[in-house]
């Protein structure tokens, strides 16, 4: 049974048994307003095995709670808003098995005798509880303490509250033994002499472990003892400490270490804030001690120390870095430094006894980092603007500089560089010589391996070389580099330009150099970096030797377009004889308006001559329909071979056609001429109208304005391309002159003049913006037509074609990123020779088709074959 107790009452005290309660004897005693402040805790002071004691209300003088010797399963409770102080050396303190809880105040004011504390724990497996206040004002008073005549394993202790010490020696909290946790997220201010916020002491085989995401502060001054804010001492090779100082949680000394490791197997987690004035200089946040055993420091997100770390003077500590963050103070004595996180950036320097090792993540630095083994591993990358000293191994991605937007600058490596499937990434303004670009500097040791090379263009447009070219692997104070030590790992191109890697400088200076160069030297069909390369194969081949720009693909590819769509306007317009099929044709019945139709194709190899020589060779087809509109008969010239009607006629109309233009562009690509570039292709969609004029001795002239708009797509042979736009204006004024030299034999000499307009959108294909200039493109043509006619039920009028074709001169010019205009020359001068025929089937319907071949006489290069076939239905 449970008896009642009224407020203030002295018996106050509940007694049940273990069996139905489990815990002993409870006391519950409601804080705040109790009478009697000396009747506190209750129902004894010395509780045996399975008591419960609970206190509350105010004590003030000689009264703790003391645990009988051997006891177990205590439990003291100190209620929320009670408050204990006495001058007594302890305040609270269980045996095994036992726990405290205090919710309250309790203040240590005195007393002689030790060991003295707020709350203790003897023994093992205790659990100490304070989401209270825990005060101790004289000297050697631990706020807890498990340092109870002897050593204690297993014991719980956690802090929410507040422990604060001001005597000499007087810790916040005091362990002794192995396999103890702290968990403090409260706050623990010591300020005595030699006091410490958190004394971890033992760790034999079992790490005693400090968990804070609270305040740890140490305030007083060094005495026989450092008042450092925790301190693991870990006295042999076999011990063993944890603290991990969590997000959010903060330890700071102002006269010793925030964190002091000593003798054994310390390890400390920073994820929050140290601060630390130890050492000899006052200047050291953490030392590691590990004299005996090894020093482990990590580093995680969040951490901010103030302060040095000193790895101890064996140097057998190491160094992690986890998650992300900045290393800004110093390093010294540390034995390694592994990188496992995600982004850490490393401002100081320090030298690693045995190696750095960078397994994950980005490890950016601007320092001098030191040792004799420092390994990048796959999947890992180092950037930034310092200093290696000693030997790399690369299976990583070397990032040098400051970063992008934030200027350029090297990566060193003072010793020996090996690269094993190694990435070089550099940011670069690729333009002419000397732009900026990051780089590797290999200093005084020996670059091997293979190491490919990612350029990342800033800005650049490109630009033509002239000397070394941007200089991205340097080699100085007698560094070597190996001929096969770096290979670009893909193309390096901006504007015109693909930028070639080579090795050692234009003219053969400074060997082990390696440079970026849109220019080279061509000798035989082979490309070479230096001109000595190229004297020694020009001696041995007796070949010119050429300095050559290193044009992109695209180039070529994009300079063939303008002669394209010229032709494809050329095929779309055709002659009037290809689109009215004969002036005897239309003169059958000059009053009624005739439609017709025709479908024409042609095979077209084709050149020019330029920076980037373009070629084209592909095909042309189409069709195209027309219909007379307008209708005008009258009187005319006689004589001539022209025959049928008594006079002259006037016809005008209307044509639509469409053109597909198809084929591969080449040229001038990498130093060599004739390479393949890619695929274009053109359609157009032309509408316009035209104007024939027919005397009855058949002499004629004919006008044709038609425009056009042409989509066109591009495909280079590395996959990059440009689709634009264009829209083009074609003019045509030709006539013709019949002279019968028999009856049945006419030979009519023939004239053409034809302007083309064509203007272009920009477009970007993904390297440089592309500007293709507006195309202003004059043809003539001079020709001759033998005729002759096969009577019957059908007439049938054969006939052989030679015309001399001449586009004049004239430019083409393809500007790449605003800055570098690609030209090529578009003169160039034809013959073409075919047969045709013309077939009146009846009074209104007609065909017509014929075949030629055509072959390039001078300038650019030009030679194709072309068909068509057509008909005329008189209405």
């Amino acid at each position: 049974m449970i008896p009642k107790c009224g407020r203030g009452s002295f018996c106050r005290s509940i007694l049940t048994s273990s069996t139905a309660w489990g815990i002993g004897a409870i006391a519950v005693l409601a804080g705040g307003a109790v009478t009697n402040s000396r009747a506190a805790c209750l129902p004894t002071t010395a509780p045996g095995s399975g008591i419960t004691v609970t206190c509350s209300g105010t004590d003030v003088g000689s009264t703790t709670v003391v645990a009988a010797p051997g006891s177990t399963n205590v439990i003291i409770l100190v209620d929320t808003g009670a408050l204990l102080t006495t001058n007594a050396t302890q305040g609270l303190l269980v045996r095994d098995g036992s726990t405290i809880t205090n919710n309250g105040q309790i203040t240590i004011s005195g007393g002689a005798g030790t060991p003295r504390f707020a709350i203790g724990g003897s023994g093992n497996n205790n659990i100490l509880i304070n989401n209270g206040s825990l005060r101790t004002t004289s000297a050697s008073t631990a706020g807890i303490s498990i340092a109870v005549g002897g050593s204690s394993t297993g014991t719980q202790i956690i802090n929410t509250g507040s422990i604060t010490t001001t005597g000499g020696s007087s810790h916040g909290i005091l362990t002794f033994g192995p396999g103890n946790s702290i968990t403090n997220s409260g706050s623990i201010t010591v300020s005595g002499t030699g006091s410490k916020g958190v004394f971890l002491q033992g760790g034999n085989l079992v790490a005693n472990v400090l968990v804070n995401t609270g305040t740890i502060r140490a305030s007083g001054a060094n005495g026989a003892s450092d008042a450092d804010g925790v301190h693991a001492n870990t006295t042999g090779a076999t011990f063993f400490s944890r603290v991990e100082n969590r997000a959010g949680g903060s330890i700071v000394s102002a006269n010793s270490y925030a964190l002091r490791g000593q003798n054994g197997n310390d390890t400390f987690v920073n994820a929050g804030y140290l601060e630390g004035h130890g050492g000899a200089g006052g200047g050291d946040a953490i030392t590691m001690g590990a004299t005996l055993g090894t020093g482990t420091l990590i580093l995680q997100t969040g951490s901010v120390i103030r302060g040095a770390a000193d790895g101890g003077i064996v140097k057998r500590s190491n160094t992690f870095l986890e998650g992300s963050g900045t290393v800004d103070n110093n390093f010294r004595n540390f034995q390694n430094l592994i990188m496992r996180g995600t982004a850490w950036s490393w401002l100081t320097n320090a030298s690693f006894s045995d190696g750095i090792q960078v397994q994950t993540g980005t490890f950016t630095f601007s320092s001098t980092l030191t040792s004799p083994v420092i390994a990048v591993q796959a999947g890992s990358s180092v950037a930034g603007t310092g200093t290696f000293v000693g030997n790399v191994t690369s299976q990583g991605t070397l990032l040098p500089g400051p970063g992008a937007g934030n200027g350029f600058g090297a990566l060193t490596v003072r010793g020996n560089y090996t690269g094993s499937n190694a990435l070089l990434q550099l940011n670069a303004v690729l333009g002419t010589d000397n732009s900026p670009v990051d780089q590797l500097v290999i200093d005084g040791g020996a670059a091997s391996g293979n190491t490919g090379i990612q350029v990342v263009n800033r800005g650049g447009v490109g630009g033509r070389t002239t000397s070394d070219g941007l200089l991205v692997v340097q080699a100085v104070n007698g560094a070597s580099t190996g001929s096969s030590a770096f290979a670009l790992a893909q193309p390096v191109q901006a504007g015109a330009y693909d930028y070639r890697l080579f090795k050692g400088g234009a003219t053969g200076n400074n060997p082990d150099n390696w440079y970026l160069r849109s220019t080279a030297f061509a000798v035989a069909g082979v490309v070479v970096a230096t001109q000595a390369q190229a004297a020694a194969l020009a001696a041995a081949s007796n070949a010119p030797i050429e300095a050559v720009s290193l044009y992109r693909p695209e180039v070529a590819l994009y300079s063939s377009i303008p002669m394209a769509v010229r032709q494809g306007g050329l095929m779309q317009l055709g002659t009037f004889h290809q689109r009215q099929g004969g002036q005897r044709l239309l003169a059958q019945d000059g009053a009624r308006p005739a439609s017709w139709a025709r479908v024409f194709g042609q095979a077209l190899k084709q050149s020019q001559d330029g920076d980037a020589s373009p070629q084209f060779d592909g095909t042309v087809s189409g069709l195209q329909a027309g219909h007379d509109f307008y209708l005008r008969d009258g009187e005319g010239s006689g004589g001539g071979g022209g025959g049928g009607g008594g006079g002259g006629y006037s016809r005008a109309g209307l044509l639509a056609g469409y053109t597909s233009t198809r084929g591969d562009a080449s040229g001038f690509v990498g130093g060599l001429r004739g390479t393949g570039a890619g695929r274009l292709s053109v359609d157009g969609y032309s509408l316009g109208g035209y104007w024939s004029r027919v005397e009855a001795n058949g002499a004629y002239a004919d006008m044709v304005l038609m425009a056009t708009l042409l989509r066109v797509n591009t495909r280079s042979v590395q996959t990059l391309g440009g689709n634009t736009r264009a829209n083009a204006l074609t003019a045509s004024a030709e006539a013709g002159y019949p002279l019968a030299l028999g009856e049945k034999l006419v030979l009519e000499t023939q004239a053409q003049l034809i302007w083309q307009r064509t203007t272009f959108n920009d477009f970007d294909d993904g390297v440089s913006s592309v500007h293709i200039e507006r195309d202003n493109a004059l043809t003539g043509r001079v020709g001759a037509r033998l005729r002759g006619a096969l009577e019957g039920s059908s007439t049938w009028r054969p006939y052989l074609l030679a015309n001399l074709w001449h586009t004049f001169k004239g430019n083409n010019g393809v500007t790449f990123g605003g800055v570098d205009t690609v030209a090529a020359s578009r003169t160039a001068t034809a013959l073409e020779l075919g047969v045709g025929l013309t077939a009146q089937m009846n009074a209104r319907l007609a065909f017509y088709g014929g075949l030629s071949s055509l072959g390039n006489i001078g300038g650019a290069y030009q030679q194709g074959g072309q068909v068509q076939v057509g008909l005329k239905y008189l209405w």
